[in-house]
């Protein structure tokens, strides 16, 4: 599909979802009133209405009853200008992009920093995981855009924050069971409630699923625990603990074209030779204090401290001189902490604070004999470390408010490398980075139903360990050429809340330029070098669009567009590889409340995705549409949910994520067929 084919389907469906409502709304129903949502993203409390910022919150409703609550790529496809890609494959985790940050990840989440109850899933250098928590805890996520992510520090392309359920007032006890195809299965116990001061809050869960391709079958346990105490009317302590552990999780690898014509469902030979796969288990603790000082002041302090174990077996022997092997023995410690303080005067708030993060990698490589751990190749210690100190502030002079910041960040990377032989020399690096960034934010109420605003700020973008491990063109030796990417980010946008609140519309529009775009200079047998590509330009334009209707009746669509390319000369006009032009998503639910039945059907289309730098391939532009169901029953201290989820209703055959300059040519991950999943949740409150 043509990109200009594509503007003329998207003016006529978004067109379509503004007026349906106003349609179904003249029907003498009484329409839903959404309510206000307040945010957390900018450490001040605030309406999002009333913030000068692009940001999305999604609820229990959005995160839990829509998708089976362990797919985090269906939430975040509610979000524009965030492309959440599901490789169809446990052992890598998802491909999560914001604006175009964090497309060229390998694996993991790269360029976006995840936190969970503040508590950081992403490194120093800006790697992330989001295996370590089980998605249907959470109650809130919020997601930011654009300049005052930078206030989070290095590789701040935009902010995942996870906020996980409370206990409820009653203690209740819940039990939870789904099984779908691939033979997918999900078995969840939770207990929770209110003792006193006492509020706890502790769930258990078991994943399995055999795949959807050959060699993609995984099993994952989580468990998590959140306790507050509350010490007075005043103050409050939070421990929270969160495990997890994967004892296998097959990875089917990539398919080139050819192979994805012939069977998507394959996987190619060499992933059972050399058994292809990660097994990993994760452990970690962090404790919050909250202190009421006076009527005006608040502190919060927050410490933590994680382990992870990581062996990945990957699908070549890695035996040849300076491969660094093909098994991938890992184990992580880190730690940190997050104090700041904030004062909240009659007009103005203000908060300063500091926060510090440290990761030591201990890494070891081996040969993959054939599915087994073979001769060392690889040995190295990797400590990386952020500390940073931010001040930021709001002013209200109706009808203006203005916001501003400015964060000090600097990232160090020291690697020492034990395995050094003949055809292995010396790899020992270090690197570190300092930067200063402002961000400054002014909105404007023309009206209590309808805001405009701009935002400026600038941000930066360190290479990882990874990216800094190979030297580009198969030389051997620690990376220190490859410098940070720096960014100047400008947006414009307009929220609007008419028809008595029953409507929230949002539009924004952001140019985004980049200098040192760090770029995949070549993959290869799992050996990924990395290399600087002059500047980028973003350009684009997102909008929502969320009303409840009469009849019970409710529409959400959402919309962006961006136009991500190179600047520099080698590259100069060439789209930037894993980020589609444009996406859609919308979604119309219907509510009876007789019955407490809920059902809905969504929609997503997204543009064709290149595969490289060069632009020599791409992934295919699709539509999906999936439908849910759900009934819910009161009987005395009961309370029973049951549902169902038909994915790719119409069987579509598309590729769901890219391996961005993938040597072998193998850069298409296929996503699911048709599929379903159904389910049952009782709860029992005491």
């Amino acid at each position: 599909m043509t990109a200009s084919r594509a503007l003329r389907l998207a003016g006529f469906a978004v067109p379509l979802f503004f007026i349906g409502p106003y349609a179904m709304a003249g029907n003498g129903t009484t329409p839903v009133n959404l309510g206000e949502i307040e945010v957390t993203g900018t450490r001040v409390p605030r309406p999002v209405f009333d913030t000068p910022t692009s940001m999305t919150v999604l609820t229990g409703d959005d995160i839990q009853f829509g998708p089976p609550g362990f797919s985090l790529a269906q939430s975040l496809a509610r979000v524009p200008g965030l492309v959440a890609q599901n490789r169809g494959s446990y052992a890598q985790d998802l491909q999560i992009s914001s604006r175009g940050f964090g497309a060229r990840a390998s694996f993991g989440v790269r360029g976006i920093r995840i936190l969970v109850d503040g508590i950081p899933e992403t490194t120093p250098a800006g790697q992330g995981e989001t295996d370590i928590f089980d998605l249907a805890i959470a109650r809130r996520i919020e997601v930011l855009r654009g300049p005052f992510s930078t206030l989070y520090g290095n590789a701040s392309g935009g902010v995942i924050q996870i906020f996980t359920q409370d206990g409820p007032p009653q203690p209740t006890l819940t039990a939870t069971a789904m099984a779908g195809s691939y033979g997918t299965q999900i078995e969840r116990l939770g207990d929770g409630g209110t003792d006193g001061a006492l509020n706890y809050s502790v769930d258990v869960s078991h994943f399995h699923t055999d795949g959807y391709r050959d060699h993609s079958a995984a099993e994952r346990d989580h468990a998590h625990a959140k306790l507050r105490y509350d010490l007075d009317d005043e103050s409050s302590v939070t421990l929270l603990l969160n495990a997890e552990n994967q004892p296998y999780a097959f990875d089917p690898s990539g398919l080139d074209r050819e192979q994805i014509m012939q069977d998507p469902r394959q996987a190619v030979d060499s992933v059972f030779q050399f058994g292809a796969g990660e097994s990993h288990r994760a452990r970690q603790g962090g404790i919050v204090w909250r202190q009421q000082i006076d009527a005006d002041d608040r502190l919060y302090a927050m410490g933590w401290l994680g382990s992870r174990r990581v062996i990945q077996f990957l699908p070549f022997s890695g035996a040849g001189p300076n491969s660094g092997g093909a098994v991938v023995d890992l184990h992580n410690r880190s730690g940190g902490g997050d104090v700041h303080w904030t004062h909240q005067g009659g007009f103005y708030a203000i908060t300063g604070g500091a926060d510090y993060q440290r990761l030591h990698e201990a890494r070891k490589g081996f040969v993959n004999d054939g599915g087994e751990e073979g001769a060392l190749r690889r040995n190295e210690d990797d400590v990386s470390s952020q500390t940073g100190e931010y001040v930021q502030g709001r002013i209200e002079f109706d009808p203006w408010r203005l916001f501003a910041g400015v964060r000090h960040s600097r990232v160090t990377f020291d690697s020492v490398d034990h395995y050094i032989a003949a055809d292995n020399p010396d790899d020992s690096g270090s690197r570190a980075f300092s930067r200063t960034d402002p961000v400054a934010g002014i909105l404007y109420e023309v009206s209590p139903v309808l805001n405009v605003y701009a935002n400026y700020g600038v941000g930066f973008q360190t290479p990882t360990f990874d990216e800094l491990a190979y030297k580009p063109n198969g030389k051997t030796g620690f990376n220190s050429k490859l410098d940070p990417s720096a960014s100047r980010n400008y947006e414009v946008g307009v929220k609007a809340h008419p028809a008595g609140g029953n409507i929230r519309l949002t539009a924004a529009l952001f140019n985004i330029t980049t200098d040192n775009e760090i770029v995949v200079a070549q993959s290869e047998n799992g050996r990924t070098s990395y290399r600087n590509a002059g500047s980028t330009r973003r350009s684009g334009a997102e909008l929502t669009f969320d009303a409840g209707l009469g009849g019970g009746f409710a529409t959400y669509v959402a919309y962006s567009y961006l136009d991500a390319v190179f600047t520099g000369a080698r590259l100069d006009g060439n789209q930037l590889p894993g980020v589609p032009r444009q996406t859609v998503f919308g979604e119309l639910s219907w509510q009876y409340e007789p019955l407490n039945f809920e059902t809905a059907v969504d929609a997503q289309w997204r543009d064709r995705v290149y595969v490289d730098s060069a632009n020599s391939q791409a992934a295919d532009s699709y539509m999906v549409v999936n439908l849910r169901a759900g009934f819910q029953q009161r009987a005395g201290a009961w309370r029973l949910h049951e549902y169902a989820r038909l994915n790719n209703v119409f069987d579509r055959s598309y590729v769901g994520a890219v391996i961005v300059g993938s040597g072998n040519g193998r850069y298409y991950e296929p996503a699911p067929d048709r599929n379903v999943m159904v389910g049952i949740s009782a709860s029992y409150v005491f």
